[in-house]
């Protein structure tokens, strides 16, 4: 539960935020009920993605083809047990690199 409770207020922190990084901005017009996404209205085309049960040598792949496929975003989880097989011991290397994957999605195109 506590990797739950870390991503959970991650993804508040960042989709709370309205200026973002390299002078993007994201909000809720709620007069015309959408989002808006640097000015201008946005709608999110998302699907999910499970790194966790795919090798890291398909990430890049499978991410591209979400994008070729429509999707201008992605949902994953982080199974914390994952990355934390032995409590007090945490591994984010290889098939487990948690920010490679990010990386990857931000290279193609996708939000997360």
């Amino acid at each position: 539960k506590p990797g739950f409770i870390f991503v959970t207020s991650l993804l508040f922190l960042v989709t709370s935020r309205t200026e973002l990084s390299e002078g993007h901005s994201f909000g809720v017009d709620y007069k015309n009920n959408c989002f808006l996404k640097d000015g201008a209205p946005f709608q999110y085309i998302s699907g999910s993605i499970h790194y966790s049960r795919i090798p890291r040598v398909y990430w890049k792949d499978r991410l591209l083809k979400m994008y070729m496929a429509g999707l201008n975003a992605i949902q994953t989880y982080v199974p914390w047990n994952y990355h934390e097989p032995t409590p007090g011991i945490y591994n984010f290397s290889g098939d487990r690199d948690l920010e490679h994957f990010l990386d990857l999605a931000n290279q193609t195109g996708l939000l997360v």
